[in-house]
């Protein structure tokens, strides 16, 4: 698994420091967007998440996502339609950003894991690419030079 410290991540991606006690006892005096490099316009919780169960398994035609491991970890599995990695979100660890059109799949949930969201859009379901094939094809269809 990669850490904050190993092999670079694929283009769009990247780690951020966890927001600290210096940025503040709650989310309201957090400033999200110098953190995060967005502003934050949907903030939500991934909480109960079995074992064996998964999150994601899709990417966003517009939406970066900022991902935090609160508590516990799991894995993430990333896709740029060319590379794959799969990193470890961990609560002693760095947040995660995941930039548009990377596919993306949280699984091997700890127990007792929370996972803390924080999105550059509103909720859109149509800027969601839920079909593996088809994120590939507009990958490739977007690529320079096509």
């Amino acid at each position: 698994m990669l850490t904050q410290n190993s092999v670079p991540l694929i283009n769009g991606c990247r780690w951020v420091a966890a927001p600290s006690e210096r940025a503040g006892p709650s989310v309201e005096t957090w400033n999200l967007s110098a953190m995060l490099g967005f502003d934050a316009l949907r903030i939500f919780w991934l909480t109960n998440v079995g074992q064996d169960q998964w999150r994601g398994r899709h990417a966003h035609r517009q939406s970066i996502l900022a991902t935090f491991a609160v508590a516990g970890s799991c894995e993430l599995a990333l896709d740029d339609g060319r590379r794959k990695q799969i990193v470890d979100l961990k609560d002693d660890g760095p947040g995660l950003i995941i930039g548009p059109m990377i596919w993306h799949e949280l699984y091997d949930f700890s127990s007792d894991t929370v996972i803390l969201v924080v999105a550059s859009t509103r909720y859109d379901e149509s800027e969601y690419i839920r079909d593996y094939a088809s994120f590939v094809k507009e990958v490739v269809r977007n690529e320079p030079g096509r």
